[in-house]
C-alpha cells in the first residue's frame, strides 16, 4: 500500500527528499511495510477519520455526560496498536490466527473447533501472547458481531463457551514456560453475581499463570464469605475483581473497603475490571481500586509494574 508511491511529501515525483536511497543506501523493499505494520497503519487511519470528522461536527459526537469513555484506540479489537504489546513473543503468528479462530467459534461444524485447538498447541505460543493478541480481541469482535445483529445470541453463547474451552485447556494442559522469578506472587480472581460472562476471568487466569504468578479463585468465587475466608487463610499480592454489571459498583466498593480495612490484606493491591469497567469505567474511578483495567492488556501492564 505504502511501498508503491514514488513522490515526496508534496505529492511530487523524481529524486526522493534529503537523499533518499541514494544516500541511505536503502533498497526498496526495506522501506515497504510488513503485514502488521499495514494492519496498524490501516487501523489507525480508521479510527483517526472518525474522530476528525466529529471534532468538526459537534452535533455528531457523544455525550460526554453519557458515561462512555471515548477512546483513541481501540485496544480490544487491536492491542496489537499498543507498543508493549507488539513486544509479546509470537505477536504476528498469533494475530493470523484471529479469523480461524473467529469462524471455528461460529460454525455449526464442531471440527473446526477440535482442530484449532490442536494448531494452537502446535504453535507453541505463549499463553500471555495468545491471550492478548488472540483471545481477547477474538471475544471483543464476537461481542461487536452481537451488538451489530450479525449473529444471535445462541452461535455468541456457543462461540463463547467454546472459547472459553480452549482457554481452559490451553492454559491447564499444555506445557508452559514460565519465567524465572525471585519470589513467588499471588493473585486471587473473584467475580460480582452479575459477572455471568465468564471467559474473561479465564484469559486474564491463563496469562497471570504464564507470567509466572499463582492463580487463585477465578468464575466460581464470587463477592461473598468464601471469598473473605481465602484472603484471610492465605497471602496474596493482587486480587482482581469482574464486575458484570454497572449498578454493581456499590458492591464492589463496599468489597473494597472491607478488605482494605483489614491489617492482614490492607497491602494487598487491588484491579477491576469486566463488562461493567469496559462499559462505563468512570463510575469505578474512585471505589477505592489501585487499578481500574479496562482490557486483559491493562492486566498485563499491572503485572508487568508488580514484578
Amino acid at each position: 500500500m505504502a511501498g508503491d508511491k514514488k513522490g515526496g511529501p508534496s505529492g511530487t515525483t523524481g529524486d526522493p527528499p534529503y537523499g533518499g536511497e541514494a544516500r541511505s543506501g536503502l533498497s526498496k523493499s526495506d522501506t515497504r511495510l510488513t503485514s502488521l505494520d499495514q494492519r496498524i497503519l490501516e487501523s489507525a487511519i480508521r479510527d483517526s477519520v472518525p474522530r476528525i470528522v466529529s471534532a468538526g461536527h459537534s452535533e455528531l459526537s457523544m455525550d460526554s455526560q453519557n458515561g462512555e469513555m471515548p477512546s483513541d484506540i481501540d485496544f480490544h479489537l487491536h492491542p496489537e496498536l499498543d507498543p508493549k504489546a507488539r513486544e509479546l513473543p509470537g505477536t504476528e503468528k498469533a494475530i493470523s490466527y484471529r479469523a480461524a479462530l473467529t469462524e471455528a467459534l461460529i460454525n455449526a461444524d464442531p471440527r473446526g473447533h477440535r482442530e484449532m485447538i490442536e494448531e494452537l498447541q502446535r504453535s507453541d505460543l505463549p499463553m500471555h501472547t495468545l491471550a492478548i493478541q488472540l483471545f481477547s480481541p477474538v471475544a471483543a469482535q464476537l461481542g461487536r458481531l452481537w451488538c451489530n445483529d450479525e449473529t444471535d445470541f445462541i452461535q455468541v453463547a456457543v462461540a463463547s463457551t467454546r472459547l472459553g474451552m480452549i482457554v481452559n485447556h490451553l492454559s491447564q494442559n499444555r506445557s508452559q514456560a514460565i519465567r524465572d522469578r525471585q519470589k513467588v506472587r499471588r493473585v486471587l480472581l473473584a467475580r460480582t453475581q452479575g459477572a455471568l460472562h465468564t471467559i474473561g476471568v479465564s484469559i486474564v487466569a491463563s496469562c497471570f499463570r504464564d507470567m509466572g504468578w499463582d492463580v487463585d479463585g477465578g468464575a466460581d468465587l464470587e463477592l461473598d464469605d468464601s471469598l473473605y475466608l481465602r484472603l484471610s487463610n492465605s497471602s496474596y499480592s493482587l486480587l482482581g475483581i469482574s464486575v458484570g454489571r454497572v449498578d454493581e459498583v456499590d458492591q464492589c466498593a463496599a468489597a473494597i473497603r472491607r478488605v482494605q480495612s483489614s491489617r492482614s490484606t490492607s497491602t494487598m493491591k487491588i484491579a477491576v475490571g469486566g463488562p461493567a469497567v469496559m462499559k462505563n469505567p468512570r463510575a469505578f474511578g474512585s471505589i477505592g481500586a489501585d487499578m481500574v483495567a479496562r482490557s486483559a492488556l491493562e492486566v498485563m501492564h499491572l503485572a508487568d509494574r508488580m514484578a
